[in-house]
């Protein structure tokens, strides 16, 4: 008996042996791992700092303002205004739903409740979606052809979008001028890309003229 007891014994305790040693490695890991993110959560928060290098050719780091840094560009506010207005006004019996719906995704949360009520409307008067899907119609919108003019001088910032609407089927004299005011507000980029929002809209021309948008 003294054999197989010596066995088991031997057995057992080899296990014990080896089950501290894992312990101790993965408590290591562990300590190594809860360090790693420790450090990545503090270089996460700090500052972006970039080098730049001067007109003298020195390299130096700066800091970056987050705020100015993600700020949108002229370029950026003139092709978001010009998309959002070319779905705005496009005004097709067709697809003006989802053109509405692409509009409201880009709207501040209180003009975005106070558009839907004036694109849906009410037994007292129509909503623009009603209106355009009544004229049985397909339009079109030259994107190159429309005069886009932005202010960043005051905020929010404004962005006046005037174009033609081109009836499809129809000759060239039946086209409508159109013109869409925005007033435009900062967002995270994280929620649009553009890291913009209308804020207000004015517009001009047949049936946008059914809602005046402004808080």
């Amino acid at each position: 008996m003294a054999a197989p007891q010596s066995r088991f014994v031997s057995f057992w305790a080899t296990a014990e042996t080896r089950a501290r040693i894992w312990f101790r490695l993965a408590a290591t890991q562990t300590v190594l791992l809860t360090l790693g993110l420790v450090a990545l959560g503090r270089v996460l928060a700090r500052p972006r700092e970039v080098i730049r290098i001067g007109c003298d050719g020195i390299p130096q780091v700066v800091r970056l303002n987050e705020a100015v840094y993600s700020e949108p560009a002229e370029q950026e506010i003139r092709a978001f205004a010009t998309t959002f207005a070319m779905f705005y006004a496009r005004a097709d019996s067709y697809s003006v739903v989802n053109d509405l719906v692409f509009c409201m995704r880009r709207m501040t949360p209180e003009l975005r409740e106070r558009f839907k009520v004036i694109a849906r409307g009410s037994r007292e008067r129509p909503g623009i979606a009603a209106v355009v899907e009544s004229l049985k119609r397909r339009t079109q919108i030259d994107p190159a052809a429309l005069d886009v003019k932005v202010d960043k001088h005051s905020y929010p910032w404004r962005a006046v979008v005037r174009g033609t609407r081109q009836i499809v089927g129809l000759p060239a004299e039946s086209s409508q001028p159109f013109e869409v005011e925005l007033e435009l507000v900062r967002t995270s980029r994280e929620e649009l890309i553009e890291g913009l929002l209308v804020w207000g809209i004015r517009a001009k021309g047949d049936a946008l003229d059914v809602g005046l948008l402004r808080p």
